[in-house]
């Protein structure tokens, strides 16, 4: 399975969009508040054109036996979820705390994976949504969903 992230490498290093107040409040805040969550577009038959015009870059993207998939993933609150970047002021804390800094950021970073609401949209050759799969995390116990 072929995967990539969202973060493409002009923007990592673009500091006007890195450095923007938006940007910098996602990553603080981990959530996309402009977004949020529709399971009216999250259903077979929408096209992937409006899926993305509504939320934005998936969380992830992949190809599985030529069958494009997107994952959106949504805080309880509903806003769209964004992982926060590495900067090297994240590192610097990190070795200037003796590690404590990143096992905290680490940590928040698991505590809200863990609290998402994930949607697998697979396409068809048309451009529509095929299947979806939705994975609600914190309905889980021990990593398996429950029935």
């Amino acid at each position: 399975m072929q995967s990539q992230g969202t973060d493409s490498s002009s923007s990592r290093f673009d500091p006007a969009q890195r450095l923007s107040p938006t940007a910098f409040e996602q990553n603080a805040t981990m959530k996309d508040s402009s977004v949020h969550e529709d399971p009216s577009l999250l259903k077979v038959g929408v096209s992937r054109d409006k899926v993305t015009a509504a939320f934005g870059t998936p969380n992830q993207i992949s190809n599985q036996g030529g069958q494009e998939q997107d994952v959106y993933e949504f805080n309880p609150d509903g806003s769209k979820f964004v992982k926060p970047k590495t900067y090297a002021r994240n590192i610097a804390a990190g070795v200037f705390t003796g590690g404590i800094a990143t096992v905290v950021h680490q940590a928040r970073i698991h505590h809200t994976e863990q609290q998402l609401t994930v949607y697998h949209l697979t396409y068809g050759p048309d451009g529509t949504v095929q299947s979806v799969r939705k994975e609600s995390r914190g309905d889980t116990h021990d990593g398996k969903a429950q029935d």
